[in-house]
């Protein structure tokens, strides 16, 4: 009788291991079709969340470490549930929930699957993947139509295309540079992020190219020695001054930013964004209700011109949830990026180093993408969750470890 509570136990074990596993696969196959496919995406999440949902059934529980990153991701979702029980008829638009569960619970099957610093390459790579397999497929469709901007097979605007695109390259140049002796590696990870690069440039969207050179920034910053890094931005300073001296009919040299039309109309929209805002300043109108609110720009040439977002991330979580999700999102973000660069100062293994550096660099991009377009919601939005949990799942878990007894012991010795 004493040899079967511990043979159970061992049963046990195995089966949460093999649907860790499983998780693992599942985010693979959702990474890897994030740009590519709707199907894949929708497989890859189903196959994780059925692997993390098994887990807890047979006794697995999340790291108690991870609790205070899960409780603000959660307030902040709560924040929308409370706006939109609170909004006016025809406001509340219960399936947003949904589409934003989508894009957070990322988070979460991310930074479970972590827990085993290996996944972060696994997951590394396959973000790289993913990102290397959109590009070419949308620009092979890009090349077949008559299209102005490349858009990507499950990201048909070309915005959002860029954000992802961008993001992807930020996160890439690390792992880049880490791997750039590998003779087999480095031209792999050389090529997916060139070629990601190359289709962000053709996506000609200014606010995901404007991310992808801040989070690059980021990325040589933390990836290269000081001095290094500093001869590195100055030839890309030049190499850019360089391209617009030889192509000053280009529409990103010949348009001054600050005087185009698009700024002009995202100058207004974060104005009306904020009139918006002060309308219902605690809850906001309701999740995914901005572009109910009839906000138009007129620059008596065009005609009004919807507008169905506030062009900026905080802003129009602030239109929409008020201070309550505002305030709750702010909350996480501060949290996770500290976590993240802990991360980075405790990493030893280069490899890993370079996926914590990759991770700042990219969700970077998507912020400062933010800055002009509403960043955080679909594609890229899973894609900068996903950065998020890797990035901060090094300052959870210090060395590597097998996946806990399903009863849970053995957190304390990590």
């Amino acid at each position: 009788m004493t040899g079967f509570p511990a043979s159970r136990r061992l049963t046990r074990d195995r089966v949460v291991e093999a649907l860790d596993g499983l998780q693992a696969f599942g985010l693979c196959v959702l990474l890897v079709g994030l740009g590519t496919s709707e199907a894949a995406k929708s497989i890859g999440a189903a196959v994780a969340v059925l692997g993390f949902a098994g887990k807890l059934v047979f006794g697995y529980r999340p790291d108690r470490n991870s609790l205070p990153l899960l409780a603000a991701l959660a307030a902040f979702y709560l924040s929308a549930v409370l706006s939109m029980a609170l909004a006016d008829p025809g406001f509340g638009r219960p399936p947003e929930l949904l589409t934003l569960a989508i894009t957070i619970v990322p988070f979460l099957l991310v930074l479970d699957s972590c827990r085993r610093p290996a996944r972060r390459v696994l997951l590394a790579y396959a973000i790289l993947a993913g990102a290397c397999l959109a590009a070419l497929v949308g620009y092979a469709d890009h090349m077949a139509g008559p299209f102005k901007r490349l858009a990507l097979p499950s990201i048909e605007n070309a915005v959002a295309a860029g954000e992802y695109l961008a993001a992807a390259v930020a996160f890439g140049i690390p792992v880049v540079l880490a791997e750039r002796r590998g003779p087999v590696a480095g031209p792999l990870f050389a090529f997916a992020v060139g070629s990601a690069a190359i289709a962000l440039g053709m996506t000609l969207s200014r606010g995901p190219l404007a991310g992808a050179a801040a989070g690059g920034a980021a990325a040589v910053g933390l990836s290269l020695r000081r001095r290094h890094a500093l001869v590195f931005l100055a030839a890309v300073a030049v190499s850019v001054w360089a391209l617009s001296i030889a192509n000053p009919g280009a529409r990103i040299v010949k348009e001054a930013p600050l005087a185009t039309r698009t700024a002009h109309s995202r100058v207004e929209a974060w104005r009306q964004a904020v009139d918006e805002w002060a309308e219902r300043p605690l809850t906001g109108h309701g999740p995914g209700s901005y572009a109910l609110l009839d906000v138009y720009f007129d620059d008596g040439v065009r005609g009004p011109e919807h507008q169905p977002n506030a062009h900026n991330i905080l802003l129009n979580t602030g239109a929409e949830l008020g201070v309550i999700g505002c305030g709750t999102l702010i909350l996480f973000l501060v949290l996770t990026i500290r976590g993240m660069f802990r991360s980075l100062r405790s990493a030893t293994w280069g490899l890993d180093r370079a996926v914590f550096a990759g991770t700042i660099a990219g969700a970077a991009a998507i912020l400062v993408s933010g800055a002009f377009s509403v960043s955080i919601d679909a594609e890229p939005g899973i894609l900068f969750f996903s950065l998020l949990a890797i990035g901060a799942s090094g300052s959870l878990v210090r060395k590597e470890t097998a996946v806990p007894p399903a009863d849970g012991r053995g957190s304390e010795d990590r």
